[in-house]
């Protein structure tokens, strides 16, 4: 069992929106928060994910804190739309899925969440932590993150200095933490099968809006997406760079084709 979970839009270029017509407009109003165990498949649409990264106890005595961190986000959620929480645990009564398929799982679930919000309580002791440095290096700079830790917490230093440099939110309790990691996400951004592999920072930008804009025009299905490198925005009002591949179906029946994106900050699209 791993012991951690491992702007203004242009008149002509709309913001993107599913192709899909299977959900209402009132479903899309309505706020409701989905939780997705570990192994279980994530739900085909929603408006904004968070994945609850951090130490998970090994002593059956010690409880999770991910009930009380998913508890906050209900209590902070005001929708539009749906919340995928992403909980790198089983269910009450469920197993863990096998090493391997646990890492696979938490490795999807984090690339296709637009939040990755850590919450770290370290207590050497009792909850050391020490995988969460790892994934901590690994999405502090992916302009996702939240870092949740208490005051207490112990070594935290190196992680609170780098958090500091990238301009990730810090908080010190939980809710805190929770609420942090909505306002990341905002009023989030409906996205329906392969479009949920695109995190609401790109979603958001420009380019992208521009490119998928375009690209639907044209008949183009959206497969798949992995960010491959992000850059924060220099400036209000401005977007950030970042390298995406995506796997796209053109519109005219041909093969499936895997596509490079860049937006460049000043340069706008290059593929």
């Amino acid at each position: 069992m791993s012991t951690d979970s491992l702007p203004t839009t242009p008149a002509t270029h709309p913001a993107p929106t599913s192709t899909s017509t299977s959900t209402s407009a009132s479903a899309s109003a309505s706020a409701s928060v989905e939780v997705v165990y570990v192994g279980r498949e994530a739900p085909d649409s929603w408006d904004a994910s968070v994945y609850l990264c951090g130490p998970t106890p090994t002593d059956p005595a010690e409880p999770s804190w991910r009930p009380a961190a998913v508890a906050a986000l209900r209590a902070a959620w005001a929708g539009p739309g749906r919340l995928a929480v992403f909980l790198p645990e089983p269910a009450d009564g469920g197993d863990y899925p096998a090493y391997a398929d646990q890492i696979a799982w938490e490795e999807e679930a984090m690339h296709r969440s637009d939040v990755v919000l850590f919450w770290i309580p370290r207590d050497m002791a009792r909850l050391p932590g020490l995988v969460s440095n790892i994934k901590w290096g690994a999405w502090y700079d992916s302009g996702r993150a939240v870092l949740g830790t208490p005051p207490e917490a112990e070594r935290m230093a190196y992680l609170l200095h780098f958090a500091d440099a990238r301009g990730v939110p810090v908080e010190r309790t939980l809710p805190g933490a929770a609420e942090a990691a909505l306002r990341a996400a905002g009023a989030g951004g409906r996205r329906t099968g392969g479009e949920r592999a695109v995190p609401l920072p790109v979603w958001r930008s420009e380019p992208f809006r521009r490119w998928y804009a375009d690209g639907r025009a044209a008949g183009l299905r959206l497969l798949d997406a992995r960010v491959e490198w992000y850059e924060p925005a220099p400036s209000p009002g401005t977007d950030p760079a970042w390298l995406l591949t995506v796997t796209v179906a053109p519109g005219d029946g041909a093969a499936p084709s895997v596509v490079r994106l860049l937006a460049a900050q000043g340069q706008g699209m290059l593929m």
